[in-house]
Parts: structure tokens; C-alpha cells; sequence
């Protein structure tokens, strides 16, 4: 793939493979229709709000026309993209490869597909888990709802002679942590996920009483974390170690299927995550599975209004240089 690849008119429409290649003012127009949608492209001072801003002689930069005010920006400042490196036209390419790829995209695909670094790949990625992770903060979940949790990770390799080998079953690794997802029993229900140390009361608990209505209907397994949450709301369990249902919709299922989406991108198109990145990984996925009715270009648009709308990552800002985020792992 060439570096000249865009969008069309209507990239909502429009699948991946009928979309047009557009220059680098095409592009950089698709940026400012994402950034300012209420002015439909116009810009407006992002400290006071003005309406009046003209733009410099210096292409690409804006002054605000306010005599209080008078701030310079560009159509990336303060958000998730600022301090850019690549051309508006690769950045829109990196989003649409990873909206194109049904469980997600490498860092690797992307650098060959690009002609970038994998480093430059794998930060704008990061960048785009950060920014659909943040979609969780006003998450609310209502109705039929389902909570469960998986392990990840922390494989352990058998010894190579037999008399050496231990019952794996008996042993935790200390890299393995837990996915645990709460998800709406409809077509456009929403997904939310954590990630922890293990499956545990104190997480479902307040995933639970953070995000989910009060009238809502949980089911859940046998696990003992989720004992408690009969406290908060109307609670059916099923006993998997008879069945993998109890009559007619007592079941985990739905969440089941999140979670084989969760597999086959660890295992297929990643074959690792790193633990330390693990919640925007689930996050971005949990997003995917929200969104698996939406076509390409929708995917897209989305992709580029919220990166858009994210202030700059204090995560991924100087990455490169030392700035190493802190565990994203949950914790009471």
C-alpha cells in the first residue's frame, strides 16, 4: 500500500477497498472537519472559544483573534496527535489499516505496509487504544448484562523431561492477570473492561455499582467474586461445572463470545500482548465488538474524532525519551 491512501466523501458508506487516495490537503480537510464538526471545519480558539481565528502566514497555524486571548494552535494541538511527526495523510493511514482489520492490527503490518519505523507504527496504535479506552469513563450499562472474567498470558512451559514436569494446573505465574468484562445483552450493547491480578470481588463490585443501572439484570457464573453483587442489583448465576446453560437465557454467552475475539487477536494477529498494555488492548477490542455492525468508514471516522478529542497522552508523550507509564492494572 502507498502512502497516498484516504478516504472519500462519505468513507460512512463506503468499504475500506472502494476509498479513495487523497493528497495531503484532502487530508488534512478530513482533520479539520473531525477537530471542529460544530463549524464544520472552521477553527475556533481552544482556550477561549472565539470564532474569530485567522491563519498565519506559516501554513498550518492558527492565532486567535481575541485581544485577551491571542493563542496560536494547529488542528492537532492538545489532543492526542500533537507534536506529530508523520503527514496528516499517514496518520489517517494508520487509523484506517487498524479499523480495517476486524481483531485489530500489529505494529509490524502496519511499519512494512506504511514504509514507517515499527516504533512510529506502534506508538500511533498505542495512541488509538489510549484514546477508545477512554470511551469507559461514562459507560453506562443497562438492562441484561453479563460479568465474567478471563485469564491471559503467564504460559508455562513444560520441563523437557518428563520426571521434571510439575502439574501446571498447581502453579501461578505471577505475569498472568485477568480480563474482566461487563457487556449488554443487545445488537448495540457496550462492553466494559478491566484489567486485574485476578478475578476478584472488590473489581466486580465496582465495575458493577460504577457503570451498571441499578435495574439492570446481571448474570454471572459460579465464581465467588460475584457473590456480592446480589447487594446491588437483580443477580441469576449458572453453574458451569454442570452446564453451560441454565434454561433459556441463564448463561454467559454473550460475554463468551468477547472474549474469543480477546483469544484469537492475542493469539493470531498480536501472538502476544504486553501486560503492561493489556487494558487498551481489551478496551480496543471491547470497542471493535461494540462497533462489529458498523462498516469501515464508520470505524474510521470514530477512530479519528476521538483521537481528536483526547487531550495529549501524559502516557506516550516522550515515550521514547524515558516517559514510561504507569501499570494500567486495577487495583482497590
Amino acid at each position: 500500500m502507498g502512502q497516498h491512501f484516504l478516504l472519500s466523501k462519505d468513507a460512512r458508506d463506503l468499504p475500506l477497498q472502494k476509498v479513495m487516495r487523497m493528497t495531503e490537503p484532502g487530508a488534512y480537510r478530513w482533520f479539520k472537519r473531525a477537530r471542529w464538526p460544530e463549524t464544520n471545519g472552521e477553527p475556533y480558539c481552544p482556550a477561549c472559544g472565539n470564532l474569530r481565528c485567522y491563519e498565519l502566514a506559516r501554513g498550518g497555524r492558527f492565532k486567535c483573534s481575541a485581544k485577551e486571548c491571542r493563542k496560536e494552535f494547529t488542528v492537532t494541538s492538545g489532543t492526542i496527535f500533537a507534536s506529530r511527526k508523520l503527514k496528516f495523510r499517514q496518520i489517517l493511514a494508520v487509523i484506517a489499516m487498524s479499523a480495517n482489520a476486524a481483531k485489530g492490527k500489529a505494529a509490524l503490518q502496519v511499519a512494512r505496509e506504511l514504509g514507517v519505523q515499527t516504533k512510529t507504527a506502534w506508538h500511533n496504535l498505542m495512541k488509538l487504544r489510549e484514546a477508545l479506552a477512554a470511551r469507559r469513563e461514562d459507560m453506562q450499562l443497562d438492562g441484561q448484562v453479563e460479568i465474567d472474567g478471563m485469564y491471559l498470558a503467564g504460559h508455562i512451559r513444560p520441563e523437557n523431561r518428563k520426571e521434571d514436569r510439575e502439574d501446571r494446573r498447581k502453579i501461578q505465574s505471577p505475569k498472568r492477570l485477568v480480563v474482566m468484562a461487563v457487556r449488554e445483552r443487545r445488537l448495540t450493547g457496550q462492553t466494559l473492561t478491566r484489567v486485574t491480578p485476578s478475578e476478584n470481588a472488590d473489581c466486580a463490585w465496582d465495575m458493577v455499582r460504577s457503570h451498571v443501572s441499578r435495574k439492570a439484570h446481571v448474570y454471572a457464573d459460579e465464581h465467588l467474586a460475584y457473590d456480592e453483587l446480589c447487594g446491588l442489583n437483580p443477580l441469576t448465576r449458572v453453574n458451569h461445572s454442570e452446564a453451560y446453560q441454565h434454561g433459556f437465557g441463564v448463561s454467559t454467552n454473550i460475554i463468551e463470545s468477547f472474549f474469543s475475539r480477546v483469544r484469537r487477536s492475542y493469539r493470531g494477529i498480536h501472538h502476544r500482548f504486553s501486560m503492561k498494555y493489556l487494558d487498551w488492548y481489551a478496551a480496543e477490542l471491547a470497542w471493535r465488538e461494540d462497533r462489529r455492525r458498523v462498516g469501515n468508514g464508520g470505524h474510521v471516522l470514530e477512530m479519528l474524532k476521538r483521537a481528536l478529542a483526547h487531550p495529549t497522552s501524559r502516557n506516550l508523550c516522550g515515550y521514547w525519551q524515558g516517559n514510561k507509564p504507569d501499570d494500567l492494572v486495577w487495583t482497590a
